[in-house]
């Protein structure tokens, strides 16, 4: 299961829309539009946080569900990276990682 269709079931769950996800997590419907349209864009670390905040889940909930074999090797190599940082150290990751996004 990629991101995307792990995002379609959460909100077929509820009975929603693409635009009633967007106004929920707080972004524009285009952002939520872009993920599953021809560009196919990944959505965020905090638009995955505002998925699991209306949806009442964890990430790890989330992710729980996701094909890795449908994460690319470097995702692949983040994630693994990700999990041996300690954990009072990880804020400064996400951080950095958000930094470089914008």
């Amino acid at each position: 299961m990629t991101v995307q269709e792990r995002i379609l079931e959460l909100i077929e769950s509820r009975g929603w829309s693409k635009y009633k996800l967007a106004k929920e997590i707080g972004v524009y419907p285009t952002t939520v539009y872009d993920w599953f349209n021809e560009r196919h864009i990944t959505p965020s670390g905090d638009s995955i946080d505002g998925i699991c905040t209306v949806f009442g889940i964890t990430r790890a909930q989330f992710y729980s569900k996701v094909d890795e074999n449908k994460l690319s090797e470097d995702q692949i190599v983040v994630l693994e990276l990700f999990s041996k940082i300690p954990i009072d150290k990880r804020k400064i990751v996400l951080d950095l990682m958000h930094g470089l996004c914008e």
